[in-house]
């Protein structure tokens, strides 16, 4: 069974591109750092950062690789935390099931060099108070295994209590990653809130709009109502106008772009803080040569896209008009609300109903394991 393991990378590329005779991929790893999306098991790359999420839980207990035993010790482990112990019935569970994350993501802390993000319980996407009360308890789960919270990130859904969450917490000093962004409002009133992360997913935008061709791509480009087809690309035009803005205003937060389905998706993306890629889309990088780092003997001096090896596309310098966020005030739950519109509203709560899914695809094996332990 597949799981993602997404490496954060907050620090250096994960690639080192060469100097000589590049790759696209070692080439875009010099613009972007580069974020693999794959099994633990089969990265060929080494972890700058993992992420932690029921997901990955489940991943690990139907797996039987041989080198994921510790990681589902580590799960069973939780079973016998004392404190959950003292819990009944679903509060239990849930205690059991965080500290799981936590002795999971405290041995991935040991194997990488930057932070570990660790998913927040997805049914509470709607209650900012719950979210941050289970943030700082899985705080102090890592604190008792000598986590510090420098190496620790947290994902909370882009909700509007999910965002105000992350605002309270980025106040106490806890790093934060808000994602299932697929709307302006939700990347802005996130980049207002002080995130570290940001990160909108360029496919499932798309391909929302796909399935909708009635609906307007481009409120600014010309009226595709009267026979004329946008050829804007809702997704990738997602992620340039939250990077030109964040830059532009609220510098400390950094774009993440997910759900990049092919190798053009992620040279059009090129300069972006981070670009999370499938192993196909990597291969299909790597088996792509540039001319960075050659010298033909015709030219004196090289352009920059040659010297770079791939064209940056993304850069503050570089967005055109369009790509431009007019400045808006301070984001209230009414604006949310009303910015979200019909994608960003549908794409979120199947979204979040994804992870509640994860959730509760997980539960039934802890409650095996705890029969069992009996």
């Amino acid at each position: 069974m597949r799981f993602a393991l997404q490496v954060i990378g907050l620090g250096a590329a994960v690639y080192k591109a060469a100097r000589i005779g590049a790759n696209e991929l070692q080439a875009l790893s010099r613009l972007s750092s580069v974020v693999p999306d794959t099994l633990l098991l089969e990265t060929p790359v080494q972890l700058k950062a993992a992420t932690v999420s029921a997901q990955v839980l489940k991943g690990v207990l139907a797996s039987g690789q041989l080198g994921l035993k510790p990681f589902m010790n580590a799960i069973e482990n939780s079973l016998t935390y004392d404190k959950c112990l003292q819990l009944q019935g679903a509060e239990r569970a849930s205690c059991q099931l965080d500290k799981a994350l936590a002795n999971v993501g405290s041995m991935l802390a040991q194997q990488v060099e930057g932070r570990v993000a660790t998913e927040l319980d997805p049914r509470l996407a709607h209650d900012k108070d719950a979210l941050v009360a289970r943030a700082r308890g899985i705080l102090a789960l890592y604190q008792e295994m000598g986590v510090p919270p420098s190496k620790l990130i947290f994902r909370v859904p882009a909700t509007w209590a999910g965002i105000q969450a992350a605002a309270a917490l980025e106040a106490e000093g806890t790093a934060t990653q808000v994602f299932h962004i697929y709307s302006l409002i939700q990347g802005i009133a996130a980049a207002q809130a002080g995130v570290s992360v940001i990160q909108p997913n360029v496919g499932r935008t798309r391909d929302w709009y796909n399935k909708h061709p009635g609906v307007i791509r481009d409120p600014h480009g010309p009226r595709e109502d009267s026979g004329f087809a946008s050829r804007v690309d809702p997704g990738l035009q997602l992620v340039r106008r939250l990077y030109g803005y964040v830059n532009a205003r609220h510098p400390k937060t950094q774009v993440m772009a997910s759900g990049i389905r092919t190798k053009d998706d992620a040279l059009a993306l090129a300069g972006c803080d981070y670009l999370v890629l499938s192993a196909r889309v990597m291969a299909d990088l790597e088996a792509s040569p540039t001319l960075q780092g050659y010298n033909s003997g015709l030219k004196a001096t090289a352009s920059a896209d040659e010297d770079e090896g791939v064209p940056r596309a993304l850069a503050p310098d570089t967005l055109g008009d369009d790509d431009d966020v007019a400045p808006l005030g301070a984001v209230t739950e009414e604006a949310f609300n009303d910015g979200l519109g019909l994608a960003g509203r549908e794409l979120l709560d199947q979204g979040v109903a994804g992870m509640v899914a994860d959730i509760r695809g997980v539960l039934p094996y802890f409650e095996q394991m705890a029969v069992s332990a009996e």
